[in-house]
Parts: structure tokens; sequence; C-alpha cells
């Protein structure tokens, strides 16, 4: 069943094949699939990255996108100071769209350039 918000930060100029390899790796990690995302969650400025679009067009998966504001309203388990303004991106994301008030995976950074963080889709 898909459930999984996937939350995504990345450093511009990101491939869609190392978000795809850092997406896969979370996922394996913490036991879970491919076929459970729901979605894929990030702030707004990346709305012309092309490595995310890329990867959500080959999936098939929607890409829900938030302003720096409405992030850093959400309260995460592992604050960053961001160049954006909020101090999460990949946690925040997540936890917006999916809806609920917590993780399951939190934030887990890879290569130094993907940063990825999981939360299960909640009906309120």
């Amino acid at each position: 069943m898909q459930s999984l918000w996937i939350g995504v930060g990345c450093r511009r100029g990101t491939s869609k094949e190392q978000i795809e390899t850092a997406i896969a790796e979370v996922l394996h990690r913490y036991g879970l699939s491919e076929t459970q995302i729901l979605g894929i969650a990030s702030v707004d400025r990346k709305l012309d990255e092309l490595g995310l679009l890329e990867y959500c067009e080959a999936h098939q998966f929607p890409l829900s996108l938030f302003s720096a504001e409405a992030l850093s309203t959400i309260e995460v388990p592992n604050p960053s100071l961001d160049r954006i303004g909020t101090a999460s991106v990949a946690e925040a994301a997540a936890i917006l769209a999916s809806g609920s008030d917590r993780l399951i995976v939190p934030k887990q950074v890879i290569e130094n350039r993907v940063t990825i963080a999981i939360a299960k889709f909640s009906i309120s």
C-alpha cells in the first residue's frame, strides 16, 4: 500500500540517478519498498531542480512543494540552519506532505548531496 511521503533536500545540480540511489539506499536500510511511496516532498525552490523533476516523472510520483516559510513552522528532530531560511527541508517536507506529526525515518544524508526523511501518510 502506498503510504510514504519522502522528503528530499539536495544540492543544486543533483542528478536523477543520485536522488534515485539515495532514496533506494534509505528505503533498503529501513526495510521499506519503493512500492510504498505515495509522493515526494521538498521546498518550492526545487521547482526547477531537473534531477528531482526527472526522478518524479520517471517513477510517476507526485511532487509536493512547500515554501521555506511553511517548512520553518514544523518542529523537526534534527534541525540544521539552511541557506534557504528554514531549519529543515527533508524532515519538514515529509511531515507536511504526510499530514503526520512524526517521521518514521529521520534525516539521512547521503554522499553529502541528498537528504532524505520519511513520514507515513496520516488521515487527520
